[in-house]
């Protein structure tokens, strides 16, 4: 199994995917399964340095000084640090990006990294490719769009995944993608990517996306892609919830919501490739997981007010449900302050999710517990 990691902006670090690839591995070793081979694709020396931009504007600022010396700068150009940090990067490393030349060069770079690990396991005939924010677009670019000459790097990537090609293209799973919204701009209609389903997939093609509550840059795609759906091919949005930091936390609980947005939005975009449930969530899909443990752990990450946390069950105390298909077992409780503890382990007495409801959300949690106790349970 090979698994292909693409970036997204603002990454200069080739390092970015070691806590995701190190998580993933442990949830591999934890179902005693052998471990995948990684690749880290790196293109972020491609970019423009908006440092260079932001050298001018500083110049402004100092004739801001002269100009308004009553004012303040940050008075006169407002929220100058969200500006100059995720906003400017985010948009500096699209528009750089959508430059034919650099474009192409970024095309070029993912598609010979492909390449070179393609090649170092000749053995290898599966592949899932995992990719983040804007990296989502690149490889959305790269499989489904027709608007470059025939020599175009991403034609050659497309090459690797023909009929009768080895290898296969098993899964995608994108995180944090914009890829709804930029499509706007792109314009790849879904013919095209039915057309590539039809000449390049073997077999069937899972894309799982993943998007965290408070992530503004992400967006659903399984409704723009139902259309494309067939025994071939399918696509699941998964919702992470909670709140990205205490901050975001705090300004929600006050009703500010749009502090709350700014104050949620770097963390929860960066939040995937360290948080340990979008691992889980990635090895379920790579290995292709569809036990009713799987599934009956996305159905509680949806609870409104579900807290995953890392608290060992007490199954004394608990109310247990084995699941009908011998996958696992689904302990909870209740305590005096009305807040619902909920766990579910494998058969094999792993603990693959833990968390807690409070008692507002309460009936929420007892309707979906009656939910798994008639669907899933003996």
């Amino acid at each position: 199994m090979l698994v292909f990691f693409i970036h997204g902006v603002a990454t200069r670090d080739i390092k970015y995917a070691d806590p995701l690839k190190e998580s993933i591995k442990q949830e591999f070793t934890l179902k005693n399964r052998p471990l995948p081979h990684f690749y880290s694709s790196f293109w972020g020396n491609a970019l423009s340095d908006v440092s260079k931009m932001w050298n001018c504007l500083h110049q402004d600022f100092q004739d801001i000084k002269t100009n308004y010396p009553q004012s303040h700068p940050d008075d006169v150009f407002r929220y100058r640090q969200y500006r100059e940090g995720f906003l400017s990067e985010f948009m500096g490393d699209f528009f750089t990006y959508l430059n034919p030349e650099r474009g192409l060069a970024i095309r070029k770079t993912i598609a010979q990294q492909l390449l070179d690990f393609i090649h170092e396991f000749p053995q290898e005939t599966e592949l899932h490719i995992v990719a983040h924010s804007l990296g989502t677009v690149i490889l959305w670019d790269m499989l489904f769009a027709n608007r470059w000459n025939s020599d175009d790097p991403a034609f050659l990537v497309r090459s690797l995944f023909q009929q009768q090609a080895r290898l296969k293209l098993q899964s995608i799973t994108t995180m944090a993608s914009p890829i709804v919204f930029i499509n706007t701009l792109l314009g790849i209609p879904l013919k095209e990517i039915q057309a590539f389903i039809s000449s390049s997939i073997q077999g069937s093609l899972s894309w799982l996306n993943l998007l965290h509550s408070s992530d503004i840059i992400a967006y659903p795609l399984k409704n723009t892609l139902a259309p494309c759906f067939s025994k071939k091919f399918s696509c699941q949005d998964i919702y992470l919830l909670g709140d990205a930091n205490l901050a975001e936390k705090t300004a929600r609980s006050l009703g500010q919501m749009e502090a709350a947005m700014a104050l949620g939005l770097v963390d929860a975009h960066q939040s995937y490739l360290t948080d340990r449930q979008t691992a889980r969530l990635i090895s379920n899909h790579l290995l292709a997981e569809d036990s009713l443990v799987y599934q009956v752990i996305n159905r509680l990450y949806k609870i409104r007010g579900m807290t995953p946390d890392r608290k060992q069950p007490d199954r004394a105390e608990q109310v247990s449900l084995k699941l009908k298909d011998g996958s696992g077992t689904v302990y909870w409780s209740v305590n005096h302050f009305q807040v619902y503890q909920v766990a579910v382990l494998d058969s094999q007495d792993n603990c693959h999710f833990s968390g807690y409801v409070g008692w507002l959300d309460g009936a929420l949690f007892k309707e979906e517990m009656n939910f798994i106790k008639t669907h899933f349970s003996h």
